[in-house]
């Protein structure tokens, strides 16, 4: 069969049309897996008699004039759908590229099509803009100079600050859960201001005007804009590229703005209860630049550990370099004093902003396996208390939170003594760490009263494999863990140690919770211990933490140097994490594998601030490891806000968190 013969542009008819060729690089990113983020271009084909667009192309790199030739082409063949056009080509075509036109016009004279080189009509900017903001999906935050009063001098010391700010690294001395009040001259009261990094997930500044936007914000609240002050919350965050605002970038070119590194230029932003975004005001950005210049010289030369895994209260005032001449900055910490009893019981994701409304966490409680195994061993007697612990069986078992609640106190009136009843009125009935705490002093003690004290002698080393030390176990981890929430560590120790008496086998991973606050109070020799006792553990939480007290107590030794390899022969996932190759994701994950990613961002989550307040530990990693050259972290989500205190509606959602 013959082959039908192509079409070229000269077979169509010509109708008198002028066609504008417009290519723009889009103030969008796009970043393929593995690969630097880019900006892509869009090529667009409009039609200025019919007010259509021909044809619209997103492309990775800048067009040749073959490839817009082809386009043009394609456009001529394929009219857009929806209109009543058929297949022709323009009279004439309006190029804003010179060098363009003059590419193409030898080529398109031949087929009767006129060229020129034409500026941009405005309707294509409004077709360009709508383009971005649909592939946006929201407006882009507005530019730092658009602020009233905000100039590039101003901004210039702003970033200049921060990046010393960042170079810096201050949440290796200060998590964010220490508060500054920070107090610059020229201005009435001190503000308050809490350092990110310190977990490895964001890293940057929240800045609060009074104390009680503090307390607003370690407060249980019923949805997280609540925890926003009217005027709005403050953050600074330093972040990639592909998160600045393309006017800022601009303005970072052009006025050679400072930036510490790829993932340190700094993003300040105030967001309001309505779910906008705004920049800081002149004064906020005075303010922001005093304050990261002060903080990291406050932290370094006058913060004191007071043994218990904070630091002694202290205060001083110092003088730094601004864009505007030496200001005073005055400094002291504590900024204020939090009543941790009243303190939120959980913190993490909020569901609102998880899931849409409607959707169910419906995760399985291991706990609820008990009631089938208590089946299957059968009792001896049908006790108030056993009829108590069936019904917190069927309350592991229940998927509605309020329901969970009221079979907990079901359970309390059959039998006083139902240790799991005050555990689960701990996790989800308790808004407050106080208040928690009493419920899982109260399950410790009823707990301890239902075993006796015989019971505890007889089964000494044999906890857990019994049942009916379960709910005793679980109150007394559940009270450890609020005590060291509380700030109350020397407490919390006896209870962990104790746990693993009662049961070394286990099961509840005590040890990977005690070496970590061991750790924190730095009691090396105890952590060495704890690690000797558990020798054959092969996890990255031993293998690891080995080396680290390895290095801390010899330097880069051979016997360092040899755990080190052995961690990284397990996990070669880890370091990453460790020297900020990668970010530890906001969300952990909730399962771990052996050697896998999963397990290192567990790791680090834990350990990180342990390796960084361990002078050159994180530079002897990194060479070790040969990460210097990896792939560096990368996004185009935006930072998320900061992060609320978890409510009591939402505790519910993380049921199944407890080993069995």
């Amino acid at each position: 069969m013959p082959r039908k013969p192509r079409r070229s542009a000269s077979d169509l008819p010509q109708h008198s049309e002028t066609w504008h060729v417009a290519v723009r690089s889009l103030r969008i990113w796009i970043t393929p897996p593995g690969e630097d983020p880019s900006r892509p271009f869009v090529v667009l084909i409009v039609s200025l008699e019919a007010g259509t667009v021909q044809k619209v192309e997103l492309v990775p790199a800048p067009p040749t004039p073959e490839q817009i030739g082809g386009m043009l082409f394609q456009a001529m063949k394929e009219p857009p759908t929806g209109t009543r056009q058929i297949a022709h080509r323009p009279s004439h075509i309006e190029m804003e590229d010179a060098e363009l036109a003059a590419a193409l016009a030898s080529e398109l004279v031949k087929v009767g099509i006129g060229v020129k080189h034409h500026p941009r009509p405005e309707a294509i900017d409004e077709i360009v803009h709508d383009l971005e903001l649909h592939l946006r999906g929201k407006p882009e935050l507005p530019a730092l100079l658009s602020v009233k009063g905000v100039t590039p001098d101003l901004v210039g010391g702003f970033f200049a600050a921060a990046a010393e700010f960042y170079r810096a690294a201050p949440w290796v001395h200060l998590t964010d859960q220490q508060t500054l009040a920070v107090q610059i001259s020229g201005e009435r009261r001190a503000r308050f201001a809490q350092v990110m990094g310190a977990g490895g997930v964001e890293y940057g500044l929240v800045m609060y005007r009074r104390w009680k936007d503090v307390e607003l914000m370690f407060s249980p609240v019923d949805h997280p804009v609540e925890m926003f002050p009217p005027e709005g919350g403050h953050s600074l965050f330093f972040d990639v590229v592909t998160l600045v605002p393309f006017d800022d970038l601009e303005a970072i070119e052009r006025y050679a703005w400072e930036v510490a590194d790829h993932q340190a230029y700094p993003i300040p932003i105030v967001y309001k209860r309505k779910s906008e975004v705004e920049r800081p005001s002149r004064a906020d950005l005075k303010w922001y630049e005093a304050a990261l210049r002060a903080i990291p010289i406050f932290a370094r030369d006058h913060l004191r550990p007071d043994g218990q895994g904070d630091y002694l209260h202290v205060e001083a005032t110092l003088l730094v370099p601004t864009y505007a001449g030496e200001t005073s900055v005055h400094i002291r910490y504590p900024g204020g004093t939090l009543s941790r009893q009243s303190l939120p019981v959980d913190t993490g994701a909020w569901p609102a902003l998880e899931a849409e409304a409607g959707d169910e966490f419906l995760v399985f409680d291991r706990r609820a396996m008990e009631g089938m195994m208590a089946k299957i061993v059968g009792h001896s007697e049908s006790s108030a208390l056993q009829k108590a612990q069936d019904l917190m069986y069927r309350a592991w078992e229940e998927h509605n939170p309020g329901r969970r609640i009221i079979l907990a106190h079901e359970a309390l009136d059959i039998s006083p003594d139902c240790a799991d009843a005050f555990v689960l009125l701990a996790e989800e009935e308790a808004d407050t760490l106080g208040r928690a705490l009493e419920y899982y002093q109260r399950g410790v003690e009823v707990g301890e009263r239902a075993l006796g004290k015989a019971y505890f002698e007889e089964y000494a080393g044999h906890f857990w494999g019994l049942l009916e030390t379960r709910p005793y176990m679980r109150a007394r981890l559940g009270l450890a863990n609020a005590l060291w929430e509380l700030g109350r560590k020397e407490e919390a120790l006896p209870h962990y140690w104790e746990m693993l008496r009662l049961n070394p086998g286990d099961n509840q991973g005590i040890r990977y919770v005690l070496l970590n606050l061991l750790l924190t109070l730095n009691r090396d020799a105890e952590a060495a211990e704890l690690l000797e006792q558990y020798a054959e553990d092969g996890m990255a939480e031993w293998l690891y933490t080995r080396a680290l007290l390895a290095f801390r107590a010899g330097g880069a030794s051979q016997g360092a140097e040899d755990a080190l390899q052995e961690a990284i022969g397990m996990n070669p996932h880890v370091p990453a994490y460790l020297t900020r190759r990668k970010r530890i994701p906001a969300r952990l994950p909730e399962y771990i594998g052996w050697g896998d990613d999963n397990e290192a961002v567990s790791y680090a989550a834990h350990h990180l601030s342990h390796w960084r307040r361990t002078p050159g530990a994180v530079d002897w990693l990194a060479q070790s490891a040969g990460v210097a050259g990896g792939q560096p972290y990368l996004r185009t989500s935006p930072p998320a806000r900061p992060k609320p205190k978890r409510s009591k509606s939402s505790k519910s959602k993380r049921r199944g968190k407890l080993s069995n």
